[in-house]
């Protein structure tokens, strides 16, 4: 399969996680950010220039950027991908690793991840931050719910560390369908997924959710994660920078939700919120 690969360049901080939903609706599948540089995959049949023009040309009126489009031809992308995977490890008690590479039985818990597509391997700020986060929170006999599940690392954690029952959503059917390998990868055939939100399980309420996503659809989805927690359970939040916490926490009071711990790197930052 042919891509076209968009790098944008934009000094906005908050300018990447409007770019990666605005670009996703016109067909874009896969994002890399890294510092101030944005790369965005599209297959060919679904690339269309002049609708990428116009979708930059919109938001160049709220903010600089500059970018840049490449063809590029057929690659092995899971041998690209393998030649640069490391494992990851999250103190001495997680490591993260794909199916190449030898297990390492110093750690007590050991995921074995192969993200194809998929946003989620650990090695971004926001997958660390909520793992290391979750090591601290007793998951055991709890009522999970990862909410873009991506790969399904996170909810493969949830069901390692103890959780009674584990669901998964994601929007995108191709990572559902990478999360599901993922899971029989772990052992962890028990964790529901479903295509689509939080709402794709009537009836569910959860002691804890997990969503590492992009602030706008955190804002977004805040007044349905609030309905669906118990009474003093615990969103566990990821995917935005230490700047939007204000604008989390104030749309979070308006619905029940305190903020009670944070946690930043590389700018990057998580949020516990727990509703009251």
């Amino acid at each position: 399969m042919i891509y076209y690969e968009v790098t944008i360049q934009s000094s906005a901080p908050y300018a990447y996680d409007i770019l990666t939903a605005g670009l996703a609706e016109i067909g874009f599948e896969s994002f890399d950010h890294e510092g101030d540089v944005l790369k965005a995959y599209i297959t060919e049949p679904l690339y269309n220039s002049e609708l990428l023009t116009e979708t930059c040309s919109n938001y160049q009126k709220h903010f600089e950027l500059n970018y840049s489009v490449e063809k590029i031809p057929y690659k092995n992308w899971n041998e690209v991908w393998e030649s640069n995977f490391q494992p990851i490890s999250v103190g001495n008690q997680l490591r993260v690793r794909a199916v190449f590479h030898e297990p390492d039985t110093t750690f007590p818990l050991e995921l074995v991840i192969q993200p194809k597509m998929s946003f989620g391997t650990g090695h971004h700020a926001t997958t660390w931050l909520v793992m290391d986060t979750m090591l601290g929170i007793d998951f055991k006999n709890k009522k999970v719910m990862d909410f873009g599940t991506g790969t399904g690392i996170l909810a493969i954690l949830a069901n390692k560390l103890g959780a009674s029952n584990v669901w998964a959503v994601d929007n995108d059917p191709q990572c559902a369908e990478n999360a599901l390998e993922n899971f029989e990868l772990n052992n962890c055939n028990d964790i529901l997924l479903a295509t689509g939100n939080i709402n794709e399980f009537e009836g569910n309420i959860y002691d804890i959710v997990l969503g590492n996503i992009t602030r706008n659809v955190i804002v977004e989805f805040l007044p349905d994660i609030s309905l669906k927690l118990q009474a003093k359970g615990l969103f566990i939040a990821s995917g935005f920078y230490e700047e939007d916490v204000p604008i989390l926490v104030k749309e979070a009071q308006k619905i029940g939700l305190e903020l009670i711990k944070t946690n930043s790197k590389d700018k990057w930052c998580m949020a516990i919120f727990q509703k009251r």
